[in-house]
């Protein structure tokens, strides 16, 4: 696709739409290819959070990770709720936490739960 092509694409202007009515998904992720319907609901600008105390430790990490791109494709951010839940949200849901905010844009799931305590 050429540089004329792509300018010819129209934006979607998220601020047109401030009135459209925040959402916010709660959904427990039992297998790594459910991530996909939790990622359609984040690229329609829904707040997701996931539950992934179903899954292994490593099968976790591929679905933050995942969740992650997508979250950063829209300019969003990541939350670490707390062990296996996280909290994906769109570029234009703003979040008050004490917490600071993430070091990367997919944290690692094996160091998170290391440092948490038990």
């Amino acid at each position: 696709m050429t540089t004329e092509s792509m300018s010819s694409i129209p934006r979607f202007d998220w601020s047109a739409n401030q009135s459209l009515q925040s959402e916010v998904v709660v959904k427990t992720i039992n297998a790594v290819e459910e991530t996909r319907e939790a990622l359609q609901l984040l690229q329609s600008r829904k707040v997701v959070i996931l539950v992934l105390d179903q899954l292994t430790t490593d099968k976790a990490q591929r679905v933050v990770d995942w969740m992650a791109g997508g979250t950063c494709a829209i300019d969003g951010q990541t939350f670490w709720i707390s062990e296996k839940t996280f909290m994906f949200v769109p570029n234009q849901v703003e979040i008050k936490s004490q917490r600071s905010a993430p070091s990367s844009a997919s944290p690692c799931l094996k160091e998170l739960l290391k440092d948490s305590p038990s």
